[in-house]
């Protein structure tokens, strides 16, 4: 016998489950939440910043559809995009507060909601279960 799972009478080889966690899932979703927050509070910056965000949004959107595949370097460039928009985007919440801002609250609480959902799901990816699933499918 050579213990191949083909033979008559062999039990099966255990598998990995292959299954994507629920965590990835809700992680995706929030991410693309928080997408929604950020488009409209990235249209109120200057004109010339708006092709930068842009671009990071793309790539923002573009990792969480392919984090859900379980690709690694989507999760390190997924992050440092949200880093990026944490860091530019969110630094603005107190101008939309100013008196003199045409933007009002409205806009700061966009921005607040998406830097909390930005880090709620960057630290699902980055949970037990997370580094779990991405450990299986590396690349």
């Amino acid at each position: 016998m050579t213990g191949s799972p083909n033979e008559p009478g062999a039990e099966p080889l255990p598998e990995a489950d292959a299954r994507r966690p629920r965590v990835i899932t809700v992680a995706f979703w929030v991410l693309i939440t928080s997408t929604v927050f950020w488009v409209p509070v990235s249209g109120s910056s200057a004109p010339g910043d708006l092709q930068g965000t842009s671009a990071i949004l793309c790539v923002y959107v573009w990792c969480a559809a392919r984090v859900r595949r379980g690709r690694w370097t989507a999760r390190i460039l997924g992050t440092a995009a949200a880093v990026w928009l944490v860091v530019v985007q969110g630094s603005r919440t107190p101008g939309f507060m100013d008196a003199g801002s045409p933007y009002g609250w409205e806009y700061a609480v966009m921005d607040l909601m998406a830097v909390i959902l930005t880090g709620t799901g960057v630290a699902l990816l980055y949970g037990r279960e997370g580094n779990t699933y991405f450990r299986r499918r590396p690349w």
